[in-house]
């Protein structure tokens, strides 16, 4: 399991239910569900979908940060707060399949 990759997401509560998240060290990556397990299972999908294309492409991956992470959740605070939205937001460990090349 030395090339199994975990991800930090952020899970953001929709206004008329379900979730928003989002995979900072992953720019663009982002997926959206009714559920938290079903969220969390499509947040994966795309983020396997994102380093396909990435390595394919010959895209170096970011590397993910405190700082990354952070700037997410500022922004996603932000935008909530201009929207008169409760200031909640949850971040959750992805982990993603063994074999997935890094």
């Amino acid at each position: 399991m030395a090339n199994q990759r975990r991800y930090t997401v952020v899970m953001e509560p929709e206004e008329d239910g379900g979730y928003s998240v989002h995979c900072p060290a992953l720019p663009g990556c982002v997926s959206q569900a009714d559920t938290r397990e079903e969220a969390l299972e499509n947040i994966q999908e795309t983020i396997l979908l994102v380093l396909d294309v990435m390595n394919e492409d010959g895209t170096p991956i970011p590397a993910e940060t405190p700082e990354v992470i952070t700037e997410e959740i500022r922004q996603i605070l932000k935008a909530r707060e201009e929207d008169n939205l409760p200031l909640t937001v949850k971040t959750v460990q992805v982990e993603l399949p063994s074999e997935i090349p890094v």
